[in-house]
């Protein structure tokens, strides 16, 4: 996607586009072009126009350009308007064009009448006499010896900095003093986790231990800890990079932890039930299933969920619920579409992403009134005054949540990241900031890089293989059916070890007939278990406990639930044979004994019908 935004405002040629000036317009910009010019309107607009649709002489202007204003003339010269749209241009190139002498470093409303009387236009006025929009003329005769503006291409890296130079400004002496250091970078490779955490999550809940707020369905600080103590690494923060004070943002540092919880729900493998989640029929399933495919799904539907709001995170800015909120789906899709435009395998920063997005007119809206956000206090503090990090406090933080606390915790790009506090200082300027040390727990996001499983997930690659699971000694299997940790367990690995079997003492665990038994009634299974036993111990299962479990399996599929169905008690065992062995109801009317026959849910309505052909009335449902 490039300049392709299309305005309503008319089309005009160069001397249509002159004429409506004033003349204390165009006098200056006659001067750019004759050393006499005339003193009347009427003569200065047709002057300027000849100038502007002389071939030879806008290719002369054109050379004379800084690179800047070259830039700025090749992306209008090919927009389909013609028009220069600026905050594009200063996301793209980093700076904005100059169309005249003033200062840009200097706001326009600082300058003293005589002063603005000094500052004169710069060449590049001449080809927007309207300071946005290109004459029709003027870009046809560019068109035919300027290149186009070259894509816009994300630079990237081999691998992110070490360390990140962080700045605070303290008082010494009455003095206001700068002090800088060097914060190590922390990097995450997201996509091995992913595996064995979305088990060990299925599995906490599988337990009763993760419970959730009634109205919004987020977990509890009791559950976001459980949540965290079975993660692969931990959360991406740990107690010791949080903040003191409660008020903060970074004093609640739960991400993963928080993330893991809200997925599995948007996804429908976990839903509430009681005060805690349960795991529905298709999170029964993900337990077994391959674990791409279940990420692949859990993806999708967050991708369209309306339940949870990413920015509804961004805890210190307040008054989300009356300032109408956009949809959060239309937002992500934004996302995904500059993602996709991103490459695999390569590190960027993320104020390039942010640059991606602008750049390429990737845009979208968090609220439709930003007046009713606020941070601190609505009157003082409220976001609906514009400033020159608006773009960073609310989309800018919308995609930091995006991408720290939903595509890495789903494994799809892994993240290079410090500690929130003091990275990030484009909200400073608002009233009421002063207070926090961040905006927002994701501040603190560098660096993304989309992985293998990220490319698979977001239609860039065809498939994705994961790494080969490790075996390793953690567990030894006893021929007594004891299982023994060889060393201090995650605690993902003791949950699926009390789920199937009994512990004896400390560190040992006795597989259980009766509770492996009592997992594959709630929709587990004995290839679950045997899994996890192979991938946490080196060499075969002892012969005794592998004909344990085949024998448990083959037991597992000898019962076969039928569905639901009627017993009916006959007059006499002469009924119950009659109706058995009638042509019409074989097969939907079976014996049960002397005087019973059984009838299935699915077959009443036609068992009725028959009966009473046979002169019988069906017998009325009990209470």
């Amino acid at each position: 996607m490039g300049w392709t935004r299309i305005q309503t405002e008319e089309a005009f040629t160069a001397r249509e586009a002159f004429e409506k000036l004033t003349l204390d317009d165009l006098l200056p910009l006659a001067g750019l072009v004759s050393t006499d010019p005339p003193k009347r309107k009427s003569e200065l607009a047709p002057l300027l126009a000849k100038v502007m649709t002389d071939p030879k002489r806008v290719r002369d202007l054109y050379v004379g350009l800084d690179a800047t204003a070259q830039r700025a003339v090749r992306v209008a010269a090919f927009d389909p308007t013609g028009r220069l749209d600026r905050e594009k241009f200063r996301a793209w190139f980093g700076e904005e064009p100059r169309f005249n002498t003033a200062d840009p470093n200097r706001p326009s409303w600082e300058y003293r009448y005589e002063e603005r009387r000094q500052i004169k236009p710069l060449p590049l006025r001449l080809f927007f006499p309207r300071f946005d929009h290109m004459p029709t003329d003027t870009r046809e005769i560019l068109r035919g010896f300027i290149p186009p503006p070259d894509a816009f291409s994300i630079p990237t890296l081999d691998a992110p900095p070490a360390t990140r130079t962080l700045s605070e400004h303290v008082w010494s002496d009455r003095k206001r003093e700068r002090h800088e250091w060097e914060e190590p970078v922390r990097v995450r490779e997201t996509a091995a986790a992913v595996d064995a955490d979305l088990r060990a999550v299925l599995r906490l809940i599988e337990a009763g231990k993760v419970r959730v707020t009634d109205k919004k369905l987020v977990p509890t600080e009791a559950a976001r800890q459980a949540v965290a103590g079975i993660l692969s690494g931990g959360d991406f923060y740990g107690p010791e990079d949080a903040d003191e004070s409660k008020y903060d943002p970074s004093f609640d540092m739960g991400i993963r932890s928080f993330a893991w919880p809200v997925l599995v729900q948007a996804g429908g493998l976990a839903e509430k039930s009681g005060d805690a989640l349960k795991l529905t029929a298709a999170g029964k399933k993900a337990l077994i299933a391959p674990p791409p495919d279940v990420v692949r799904k859990l993806w999708a539907a967050w991708l369209k969920t309306r339940a949870f709001d990413e920015f509804a995170r961004v805890d210190a800015i307040k008054g989300q619920g009356k300032a109408r909120m956009s949809a959060a789906a239309g937002r992500r899709a934004v996302l995904v579409e500059g993602l996709t435009a991103c490459p695999v395998g390569r590190w960027f920063a993320v104020e390039d992403f942010f640059r991606l997005l602008r750049a390429t007119g990737r845009s979208f809206v968090v609220a439709h009134e930003v007046h009713e956000l606020y941070i601190a206090e609505h009157y003082y503090g409220n976001l609906g005054s514009s400033d020159e990090h608006a773009w960073e406090q609310l989309q800018g933080r919308f995609v930091l949540a995006f991408l720290f606390e939903v595509a890495a915790t789903l494994g799809l790009v892994d993240v290079a990241y410090l500690p929130p506090q003091g990275v990030r200082h484009d909200f400073h300027g608002r009233w009421g900031a002063d207070e926090v040390a961040c905006l927002s727990r994701y501040d603190g996001l560098l660096y993304v890089r989309i992985n293998p499983l990220g490319a698979y997930l977001l239609g860039m690659a065809d498939g994705y293989r994961p790494a080969a699971p490790t075996r390793s000694e953690v567990l030894r299997v006893l021929s007594n059916r004891d299982v023994v940790a060889a060393r201090d367990l995650l605690a993902s690995d003791r949950l699926v070890l009390e789920r199937f079997a009994d512990p004896t003492s400390e560190g040992v665990w006795k597989l259980s007939a009766n509770k492996i038994l009592g997992v594959i009634e709630q929709g587990g299974s004995v290839d679950e278990l045997e899994q996890f036993l192979h991938s946490r111990t080196t060499g075969d299962l002892p012969g005794t406990v592998a004909t344990f479990l085949a024998d448990l399996r083959a037991k597992a599929g000898r019962l076969t639930d039928a569905g639901p169905a009627r017993l009916i008690t006959c007059a006499d065992e002469h009924v119950a044979a009659e109706l058995a062995a009638d042509r019409g109801l074989k097969g939907k009317c079976l014996r049960a004994g002397d005087r019973f026959v059984v009838v299935r849910e699915a077959d009443l309505e036609a068992v009725r019908k028959a009966v009473r052909k046979l002169g019988y009335v069906w017998p009325i449902p009990r209470d």
